[in-house]
């Protein structure tokens, strides 16, 4: 199905897990796809696939840590391809400390890549996304609503970007540009790992650990939430704006 014939979208974080995910996924719905992240091997060999599936896409290398990241983004995608019709903010570090350990840069880090820059991107491409009337889905977490202990830096600025989801919805409501935010729990993906291994001493153990995790029944895969994010960027999701959506299995309640 080519529902995204000639759309443009962006997908930060999309050189493994969620945003790979999500890369593949629109590129297979006929999106041509802005790939991006730190690591340019990873990348380049998910555009590959892209390529090999029939797929159209271009690999961007930025870290979102530096505010030069969307610009360059938005300016690649538009000297590419003319437009942008999705923005993708999956991008995100984790951080899981004692009180006592956590540092400014902490902070400083998740609120830079998990929150500001995501923003930032959303401002650089508003211009081509009022002309496409295009979709924005953040990807936040269950965490966002739910806390684990000594993950509160990370599900504090989830919660911000739940709290920035909405806001861009309701500033951006006349413009025909929906935001939306996808909240997933477990999900097997490398971030999961890092998370283990910031809590587990021993990285041989902490991958153990991670690999064990992701084989359970309550833990998602990266397609699961790859194929919400296709829906809301869907017209079949034009009366979604500004929703904040768990993804969990049902696992979750109760």
């Amino acid at each position: 199905m080519a529902q995204f014939r000639n759309q443009v979208a962006i997908v930060t974080g999309s050189g493994s897990g969620i945003g790979k995910a999500v890369a593949e996924t629109l590129a297979k719905e006929g999106a041509r796809v802005v790939v991006c992240g730190r690591d340019a091997e990873k990348g380049r060999c998910v555009v590959q696939g892209i390529d090999r599936d029939g797929g159209t896409a271009i690999y961007v290398q930025v870290d979102q840590l530096h505010p030069t990241a969307p610009e360059m983004l938005v300016e690649q995608a538009v000297k590419a391809w003319g437009r942008i019709d999705m923005v993708i903010n999956n991008a995100a570090l984790v951080c899981n400390k004692p009180i006592e350990a956590v540092t400014h840069e902490d902070w400083d880090r998740l609120f830079a890549v998990n929150v500001k820059s995501g923003f930032f991107l959303v401002q650089k491409a508003l211009p081509y996304l009022k002309e496409t009337r295009g979709s924005i889905v953040n990807v936040s977490s269950f965490n966002s609503q739910k806390n684990i202990a000594g993950n509160f830096v990370y599900d504090s600025l989830k919660a911000a970007l739940n709290h920035l989801t909405t806001g861009l919805a309701l500033d951006l409501k006349e413009t025909g540009i929906r935001c939306n935010a996808l909240l997933p729990a477990g999900i097997a993906t490398p971030l999961l790992n890092d998370w283990f291994k910031q809590l587990i001493k021993d990285p041989a153990e902490a991958e153990r650990v991670a690999e064990s995790e992701k084989l359970r029944s309550d833990v998602g895969s990266p397609q699961q939430v790859a194929d919400a994010v296709s829906f809301l960027c869907s017209s079949r999701a034009s009366w979604i704006n500004g929703a904040l959506i768990p993804l969990h299995g049902g696992y979750q309640l109760g």
